[in-house]
């Protein structure tokens, strides 16, 4: 039977190989830090209640108000109308009156009226009642209550006849006679305790592997979302033994929406580089965690704060979800962040404070990036069907380009000699090449007939551009020239896919996610298509190797390893020995290393 809970991917980001610690630190939270911890996430949680709370009764109250002003319209004019009957019946009485007046005198003989003495008789005092719809509430409120106290009673028997309460008395020397000593024991080594049959030594090879994090291994940090829980999700991606597993997960406070990785560790006294993931999230808070810590509680820094009405104190930073982040690896304290608020904050995280609040969009910012070589130029897309690219030297400074729906994502072409190109997706389906010093588009694709939700360029191979779509499709492209060409197009059956990004080691591997609960996630390896191996792999000195759709194909496939969760799949593009064995001496794949740097990043702050 197949749940109806959601299980979906909204972002992913990769780790470079060599950054992460070969085993993640496991720190211990004191009773002291976990109290605390408790006594934050309930207050967090009482504000949002409050929240929504206020926003009920808001909403109540403008009902009300509405409901209220309604009827004294209808009383109003009801008064009114009340009101000039009885001035023309108090006129026609008056002239009655006047009438029989005239009438009696007339008829009335000349002697003294008689004047009787008039008395009072007692009136009882009335007794205060309820009204029929008062008795008929109460009467239901009694009901009610009889009911819930029947139904109450009736779990407490079924509970007393599971339990067997009566005979407890009679079963507890039987009980405390099991509970010896030698029974509840706890050995130090699980080899020593008799009761277990499969040791610790059997496991200790095949988990200590596991947990080893390689440095040829790449990390993909993936934000799940599993019916009510968020949940950040840390893999293990092996190219070369076609590996692929969680290593470790968090649980998140919000339901994540954009991920950036990032080197630059300010909590670092030594000034060393980090492996740090800052997460946007429906929260207004960027949350920024630890990669090298498996077991974390919260975050290790967070950038803003969210205001609250309740107890007047005043938010800093954004004050809606955070759809988009983008790290500047020239400035490296810099973070940018875009928002549903319809701005853009750069975020100096070194002091954890706001550096630029720029205001001038019109709608949600769904997508941000910085130049690959300009330390001060951010390409923005937004809803408002607009792409832009800032001067942040200055809060007013910016081209603008016009497309043809919501920009979905935006990105620089890196691989281009021009370092002014860049692409743009939109909700249309459709995909811009620009360059940043020309008005108009280079070129323009229909690339999907639904929403381009993601757009990614291989690290180092020219022109290859790969998209992802609502429409259930992944497309590669050849953009190295002004007329780009479709070279592939396949349904990774995922679902609407969210999301796509390039590995930054591997020229050809990129991984994926979407929306569909019984496989959401994938990593793939292009080269799997003869079509793509045939346009590009001569560009990076790689062969072609035809035969590997066929007998090799299968056989590198075979060599795929999944682990327990059945909705993450590998696609493995491995080139066989023979095809290896058949490239020149000379071949050296041209693959972009990571490497860190050297004396800290604060001595290499770029100031605007």
């Amino acid at each position: 039977m197949e749940s109806d809970q959601m299980s979906f991917i909204t972002c992913a980001a990769w780790v470079p190989k060599g950054i992460a610690k070969s085993k993640p630190d496991k720190i211990g939270v004191t009773p002291e830090e976990l109290a605390r911890i408790i006594h934050e996430t309930r207050g967090n949680l009482k504000e949002l209640d409050d929240e929504e709370n206020e926003e009920e009764s808001s909403d109540e109250e403008n009902e009300e108000e509405m409901e209220g002003e309604d009827e004294d319209c209808d009383e109003k004019e009801q008064g009114d109308d009340k009101e000039n009957q009885e001035i023309e019946d108090d006129e026609e009485e008056i002239e009655d009156e006047e009438f029989e007046e005239e009438e009696v005198e007339k008829e009335a003989p000349e002697t003294e009226p008689m004047v009787e003495e008039a008395t009072m008789a007692e009136v009882p005092e009335k007794k205060e009642g309820l009204s029929k719809s008062q008795k008929r509430r109460k009467k239901k409120n009694k009901k009610k209550e009889l009911k819930k106290k029947q139904e109450e009673d009736e779990e407490e028997q079924e509970l007393d006849d599971i339990l067997n309460l009566d005979n407890y008395d009679k079963e507890e020397d039987t009980i405390s006679q099991k509970l010896t000593m030698s029974n509840i024991a706890v050995f130090a080594n699980n080899d020593d305790d008799p009761h277990l049959t499969v040791k610790d030594a059997d496991n200790k090879d095949s988990d200590d592997e596991d947990e080893t994090i390689m440095s040829s291994d790449n990390l993909v940090a993936v934000g799940h979302v599993d019916g009510d829980a968020a949940i950040l999700e840390i893999y293990v991606y092996n190219a070369d033994e076609t590996s692929f597993y969680v290593h470790h997960d968090i649980l998140l406070p919000a339901i994540p929406l954009c991920m950036e990785w990032m080197n630059y560790d300010p909590g670092d006294e030594y000034l060393r580089p980090g492996n740090m993931l800052a997460i946007g999230s429906m929260a207004p808070v960027v949350d920024v965690w630890d990669l090298d810590i498996a077991d974390s509680l919260e975050p290790a820094f967070s950038l803003g704060k969210k205001g609250s009405k309740k107890k007047k104190i005043a938010g800093v930073g954004h004050k809606d979800a955070v759809l988009s982040l983008a790290w500047n690896t020239h400035a490296e304290h810099v973070l940018a962040s875009g928002s549903v608020d319809q701005t853009v904050i750069l975020w100096d995280m070194e002091h954890g404070t706001v550096a630029q609040h720029l205001k001038y969009f019109k709608e949600k910012v769904q997508s941000i990036k910085w130049h690959p070589k300009e330390a001060h130029t951010l390409l923005a897309g937004a809803c408002d069907n607009k792409v832009r690219m800032l001067d942040c030297r200055s809060n007013d400074t910016f081209q603008a380009w016009k497309v043809d729906g919501e920009v979905e994502s935006v990105l620089w072409d890196k691989q281009s000699q021009n370092t002014h190109n860049f692409l743009v997706s939109t909700d249309a389906g459709t995909v811009y090449g620009f360059d940043g010093r020309k008005d108009k588009p280079l070129w323009t694709l229909d690339a999907h007939h639904k929403s381009c939700t993601a757009l990614s360029m291989s690290p180092t191979c020219p022109g290859c551009l790969v998209t992802a779509s609502m429409d259930e499709t992944v497309k590669v492209w050849d953009v190295a020239s002004d007329k780009p060409a479709l070279i592939e197009e396949l349904k990774m059956n995922l679902g609407s896919i969210q999301c796509l990004s390039a590995c930054p080691d591997w020229p050809f591997v990129f991984c994926m996610g979407g929306d569909n609960k019984e496989n959401n996630f994938k990593v793939w390896d292009i080269r799997n298509s003869l079509k793509v191996r045939t346009q590009f792999c001569p560009r990076m000195g790689m062969p072609t190797d035809e035969d590997m759709e066929t007998e090799v194909a299968t056989k590198a496939l075979s060599n795929v390893h999944l682990e327990d969760d059945d909705s993450v799949q590998v696609v493995s593009g491995k080139i066989p020995p023979a095809a290896a064995a058949a490239a020149p001496t000379n071949f050296k794949p041209k693959v972009k290393k990571f490497h860190k740097k050297k004396g800290g990043h604060l001595s290499k702050k770029k100031r605007w």
